[in-house]
């Protein structure tokens, strides 16, 4: 069934608004450990900047929800967006390492990404709901490809706070773009119908395939934040920092590439296969990024990075497809959530372990992110699509 004229408006909304929001976050992404290495060289309390905005993302990811089905998903969505980048842009004036995992820790509690989705739920029929997740998919993948070329240039020639200034413009922008083109949705059957709720949350666990789908989430999320906390230093270890930018760019058209073909197949319904590749990609770039290849680190960090960015852009829009097309129709808003929140933890653990282990113990991340990838195979092997 097509989309009607106000549903079209509704996705294409908050397809503009997540790539908005998305792009802000993806432009500090690859250059945050350089920024924070300004203000402290203890990588422990670096790695902690980095992740805890994960944290806080995952505390507060289900009790947004909860408050978008009491007061409405459009307050709680342009009130979250508008703190995000109003918090943005002060991280750009941090100065001291104890104030930035402050501020990053603020900036995460605008967890509004659950509530966005299940905006989209409350305007879209249940068979149409798994194609408009797919929809906001897509420029989340499109903010990765963007986000991670443009943040090192940009930084390059304007600084790093220059990012969080205009990643924190990127939020406000989106914030009002919730004003003036989301509508509230009228029909309060349909926002009952996906309340978001800790009770229900506790049931999502319980369905074998959400929670399969949500350790899935997590350690994805974990192996993506120690693959950018360590990229930037081993790069700057290896072949100094003026290469960063420029080994990005063939990363990132090989992703944007895969995420391409990967929609396409998706489509055709080879979700589970593709996720199986992207598992095998990600655990063999460990093996080059991670590696001394003396002489060849050059050929092998681009190699490694082109083998991660390659499976992660896979990952990106489908996801979120699965987790929905696998819900209750009458949990969407909460199985997002609890995704959601599962996903962003990952974040924090991936930030903070990698800080404690990169100077002393750098040998057990290889190990540890291989692990992460066999154990995602292992778990979608388990899954079958609805």
């Amino acid at each position: 069934m097509a989309f009607n004229k106000t549903q079209k408006k509704t996705i294409m909304a908050m397809s503009s608004v997540v790539g908005l929001r998305m792009l802000a976050v993806f432009l500090v992404l690859p250059v945050f450990v350089l920024f924070a290495k300004k203000f402290s060289s203890n990588l422990a309390l670096i790695g902690i900047a980095f992740g805890i905005y994960g944290l806080s993302r995952a505390i507060f990811q289900i009790p947004f929800g909860y408050l978008s089905d009491k007061i409405g998903r459009k307050t709680v969505l342009f009130s979250g967006m508008l703190l995000f980048g109003v918090l943005t842009c002060i991280i750009g004036f941090t100065s001291n390492i104890y104030e930035l995992i402050s501020l990053r820790f603020l900036q995460g509690v605008a967890a509004e990404s659950s509530v966005a989705f299940a905006l989209v739920s409350d305007t879209v029929s249940e068979s149409d709901r798994t194609k408009a997740m797919a929809f906001l998919g897509i420029p989340i993948g499109l903010s990765f490809v963007v986000g991670i070329v443009a943040g090192p240039l940009l930084s390059r020639y304007f600084g790093y706070p220059f990012l969080f200034y205009v990643s924190g413009i990127l939020g406000i922008i989106s914030a009002f773009f919730i004003l003036i083109w989301v509508e509230e949705p009228k029909s309060k059957e349909m926002l009952k119908e996906i309340e978001i709720s800790f009770k229900d949350a506790a049931g999502v666990l319980k369905n074998k395939t959400l929670s399969n789908l949500s350790v899935q989430g997590f350690l994805l999320s974990f192996f993506m934040t120690v693959f950018f906390f360590s990229l930037p230093l081993i790069v700057k270890n290896e072949l100094g920092t003026g290469y960063y930018f420029k080994i990005l760019i063939p990363m990132v058209i090989f992703s944007l590439f895969a995420m391409m073909k990967a929609s396409k197949k998706a489509d055709m319904g080879h979700e589970i296969r593709l996720l199986k590749l992207s598992y095998i990609l990600m655990a063999f770039s460990t093996v080059f990024l991670f590696s001394d290849f003396n002489n060849f680190a050059l050929q092998a960090i681009v190699l490694g990075g082109i083998l991660f960015f390659t499976g992660f852009s896979i990952t990106e829009p489908i996801m979120p497809s699965l987790v929905a097309s696998s819900s209750d129709k009458s949990l969407v808003g909460t199985s997002m959530g609890v995704y959601n929140t599962l996903q962003f933890s990952g974040s924090f653990f991936g930030g903070s372990i990698a800080g404690l282990l990169f100077k002393n113990y750098y040998g057990l991340l290889p190990a540890i992110l291989v692990i992460s990838s066999l154990i995602c195979y292992l778990l979608i092997m388990r899954v079958k699509k609805a």
